[in-house]
């Protein structure tokens, strides 16, 4: 069974797309003067710096137990250090039109393994239709052309690799975020940027120690609004919807992501929209709406039950 959805989930989602919506211009600038390593780790810098100011204004308590801190340093790292950095870097060896199509995979790893490791996120029938369908729809906006830039050797395959790698770790992120025994979206989001920014600049040092010589005053005005907007407001989003509605109708943002940032060019830049974009819109949206029918019995796939029965390794919610 489905998590029931609210209008305020609804209205949760539009803003989080809105937000992811907005770092590719901010990250196209940034990594043009400083290493993705930089970029990744200066952007959860001060995203938890922005969260922490919250935080404190709000006189909201930091968690003490250990136990906690260490969930956070895991979703810091497993959700934004390693897929923020893989993604930067595997942009660089393919195209971007490819890239969308590679990360319209997190929804489909995200229903899979909440189908083991979630009891009430089970995949029936309708889900997985739904996310057939918006899947489809997906390839419509962004062009099915994109399905034959696909390449099986050198560093264009590892770009794919990387940016595949990322979506896995983005999928794992929300179910591991599903089931952390915490209440606090702000501390969770603050400690969880904070844990991410102190491994991503340990791992910025050793890995590129002069990817800031050549960055410009553009570029560091990009990793702040990237670090305020898709990474630290985006962050505390996720977590707030992913309590109430569940991660697979948070998996849904990244088949609607590309429409807002095609509509948002054609509303800035004057790019012109075809009717790919409406057609795909709608097929995305009819997908969504199947998927939250509740009457459909779950999906048998072979070994779920079992797997469903093992006890957890991970503190229940």
């Amino acid at each position: 069974m489905n998590p029931s959805v609210t209008t305020r989930d609804w209205i949760t989602l539009a803003v989080l797309v809105v937000t992811w919506g907005s770092s590719f211009a901010m990250t196209k600038i940034a990594v043009a003067s400083i290493d993705p390593a930089w970029v990744m780790a200066l952007r959860l810098s001060v995203g938890g710096i922005f969260l922490t100011i919250i935080v404190t204004l709000t006189r909201r308590q930091w968690p003490r137990e250990r136990r906690l801190w260490g969930w956070f340093a895991g979703l810091g790292l497993i959700g934004h250090a390693v897929p923020f950095f893989l993604i930067s870097w595997g942009t660089q060896f393919i195209s971007s039109g490819l890239s969308g199509v590679l990360m319209g995979s997190i929804p489909l790893f995200v229903i899979l393994l909440a189908h083991f490791f979630l009891p009430d996120e089970k995949l029936t029938r309708m889900k997985a239709l739904g996310f057939v369908i918006g899947f489809i729809g997906l390839m419509i906006v962004l062009g099915p052309e994109k399905l034959r830039h696909f390449e099986g050797q050198g560093m264009a395959l590892i770009g794919e690799a990387a940016i595949l790698i990322a979506c896995v770790s983005y999928a794992v992120h929300s179910l591991l975020a599903r089931r952390i025994p915490f209440q606090g979206p702000v501390e969770q989001a603050a400690a969880v940027c904070l844990s991410g920014g102190v491994m991503g600049l340990i791992f910025a040092g050793l890995y590129a120690p002069h990817g800031l010589a050549m960055a410009t005053p553009l570029a560091f005005l990009c990793v702040i609004g990237l670090g305020i907007v898709p990474t630290a407001i985006a962050t505390l989003l996720v977590y707030a919807i992913v309590r109430s509605a569940g991660v697979s109708f948070v998996a849904y943002s990244n088949y609607l992501v590309p429409v807002y940032a095609l509509g948002l060019g054609a509303a800035i830049l004057g790019e012109t929209l075809t009717a790919n974009v409406g057609i795909g819109l709608v097929l995305i949206l009819a997908g969504i709406a199947a998927s939250r029918m509740r009457r459909a019995k779950p999906l048998s796939i072979p070994h779920a039950e079992l797997a469903a029965q093992r006890p957890s390794k991970h503190p229940s919610r």
